[in-house]
C-alpha cells in the first residue's frame, strides 16, 4: 500500500467531479440564454463543453493515483493532517508549501514543522504560500520566522511568485 498523498486518486477524482458538476451547470445555465444569444453561441458552447469533458476524462483516465509528482521530494515526517475522511496525509517536502488547506490554528506548527523538515532535506531557500487577505496570515508567519533558530532572513516573494501573498525564507544551519 502506497502512503497518501494530496495528489492521491481520491482528490483527483474529486476534482474530476468538481469540474464536471460546474460543467452541467454551466450547460444548464446557458440553455436558456441560447434563445437569447442565438443557435451560434450554443453551438459555440457545445464545442467548449465537449473538448473539457474529453480532457477531464482523460485527466482521471491517464493520471496513475497515490504517486508523487514527478521531482517531488519524498514525503518526510511531518504530523500527517486527518482530511475528512480520516485517513492522515503525508505531504512531500518541496522548496514551498501552500498553507491555504490547513485550519488557522494548526499554521504556527505546520510552518514550524515545515522548516524543520525543508532543512532536514537540504533546501536553503523555502517559500510560504499564505495569501493576500489582510495580512493577518502573514504577521503571524513572519512573528513565528523572527524566532525561529534555522531562518537567516525572510522577505516577500517577487511578484511572479506570489508577491506579498507568499514569503521567501532563507534557511541557515
Amino acid at each position: 500500500m502506497s502512503d497518501p498523498t494530496l495528489s492521491s486518486g481520491a482528490a483527483r477524482r474529486a476534482y474530476v467531479l468538481t469540474k464536471l458538476a460546474v460543467l452541467a451547470a454551466a450547460l444548464l445555465l446557458t440553455w436558456p440564454l441560447s434563445r437569447w444569444l442565438g443557435s451560434r453561441a450554443w453551438w459555440a458552447f457545445g464545442i467548449f463543453a465537449a473538448v473539457l469533458t474529453i480532457v477531464t476524462v482523460l485527466m482521471l483516465l491517464f493520471t496513475r493515483p497515490g504517486r508523487p509528482e514527478a521531482g517531488a521530494q519524498p514525503a518526510a515526517d511531518l504530523p500527517s493532517q486527518l482530511p475528512r475522511g480520516g485517513e492522515p496525509v503525508r505531504i512531500p517536502i518541496e522548496d514551498f508549501i501552500d498553507l491555504h488547506p490547513f485550519p488557522p490554528k494548526d499554521i504556527p506548527d505546520v510552518v514550524r514543522d515545515y522548516i524543520e523538515a525543508a532543512h532536514a532535506a537540504g533546501f536553503r531557500e523555502v517559500r510560504l504560500i499564505h495569501g493576500r487577505g489582510i495580512g493577518v496570515q502573514r504577521e503571524r508567519i513572519r512573528s513565528l520566522l523572527s524566532s525561529h533558530p534555522l531562518v537567516v532572513s525572510f522577505h516577500d516573494a517577487p511578484p511572479e511568485r506570489g508577491g506579498w501573498g507568499a514569503t521567501e525564507v532563507s534557511l541557515g544551519d
